[in-house]
């Protein structure tokens, strides 16, 4: 799990990275097209409290779709993420998270 969660950049101030085995990290990461700690704040995920926006469903697909794909890369080979500034928050929340 130490691996998993030091690969994807969860727990940062739990995992350490002495802690676990970076053999072929790089063929087996996650990329290089946005950093794990965008895609979190992207879609309303919190990795130090282990919380998440409600109703993301609601977001991807169609919503998500027409707001990203403007800021499609220049190859078409997906979204330039440097471009988004859009976080998600659940629109049903009242400020409680």
């Amino acid at each position: 799990m130490a691996r998993l969660n030091g690969i994807i950049r969860t727990h940062t101030s739990k995992v350490k990275p002495e802690s676990w085995n970076h053999i072929e990290e790089e063929k087996y990461g996650l990329g290089t097209v946005r950093t794990p700690e965008q895609f979190f704040s992207i879609f309303g995920i919190d990795t130090e409290k282990e919380t998440a926006e409600d109703h993301l469903c609601r977001f991807v697909g169609q919503p998500m779709h027409k707001m990203f794909s403007e800021h499609l890369r220049r190859d078409n080979m997906g979204i330039d993420y440097s471009k988004i500034t859009y976080r998600y928050k659940d629109p049903d929340s009242k400020g409680t998270k």
